[in-house]
């Protein structure tokens, strides 16, 4: 998604950025997963193409569900989580670049150079949106970290339907799959699939990662998304009208 443009600071920008840090410690980072090392093998169908992410900008408009769970650490996941986060929301590319997202504990919205930060997603603050930088954590962004790099490791094995759409389904090769297993122990499930539209070329849903037992000492690791309501002119975003100078609660939005 392009830029939303430069806007002057608002006079609130100041106490949202505390606001954010002290009810939602911010918007996390992605986890970048470990890479994989050695030969690629092939199998089936033909591999997974790079930068297919840039073709979600292409979409009028869309909703999403991404989660990413676990955090590497020394070549192995954190058992503690740290770093998990889950979000969803609306993107909206025309006529005006426009984005919704609910994370656990603060929504934001984006419209154009307008901005607001919200903790119980019903009394609203305006705020600078080049300080909540929300494309960072779409799944077309995250998405190249967790993918693109290991696009050749990948093929198609069918066309399916996946969230209304049809698909091209490509799956992670056994090569991958032995790399990944070993590193998260005998345990642990390790699943890489990703779906890719057949009209638009852009990716609908994917997971990449493994779940272990709760004994397991390694935990659950990986990146999940989906993408829904492609063009649904419901997707509409309108400018809060309950605006305030600080937000009253700090219950999470449910």
């Amino acid at each position: 998604m392009g830029s939303f443009g430069s806007a002057p600071r608002l006079a609130a920008v100041g106490f949202a950025i505390a606001l954010c840090a002290a009810a939602c410690a911010g918007t996390p980072a992605p986890t970048n997963p470990p890479g994989p090392s050695g030969s690629r093998g092939v199998a089936g169908g033909g591999p997974l193409t790079v930068g297919l992410s840039s073709n979600l900008d292409k979409l009028a408009s869309y909703r999403f569900t991404e989660s990413n769970v676990g955090a590497p650490g020394g070549g192995s996941p954190s058992p503690s989580g740290q770093g998990s986060y889950s979000v969803s929301g609306t993107v909206i590319t025309q006529p005006t670049a426009s984005i919704w997202i609910r994370q656990t504990r603060a929504q934001y919205i984006v419209m154009g150079d307008l901005g607001w930060v919200s903790v119980d997603g019903t009394t609203w603050m305006a705020t600078d949106p080049q300080e909540i930088d929300l494309t960072s954590i779409l799944p077309g962004a995250v998405y190249a970290t967790w993918f693109d790099a290991r696009a050749s490791y990948f093929n198609a094995v069918g066309e399916e339907s996946k969230n209304n759409v049809l698909c091209t389904h490509y799956k992670g090769n056994s090569t991958l799959g032995s790399m990944y297993v070993g590193l998260a122990g005998a345990a642990s499930s390790f699943q890489a699939d990703v779906w890719i539209a057949k009209a638009g070329n852009y990716p609908v849903s994917g997971a990449f990662g493994y779940s272990t037992s709760a004994a397991s000492q390694s935990g659950s690791w990986g990146f999940r998304f989906d993408i829904t309501n492609v063009d649904d002119k419901a997707n509409i975003l309108a400018a809060p009208t309950n605006l305030v100078a600080s937000p009253t609660g700090v219950a999470s939005p449910t």
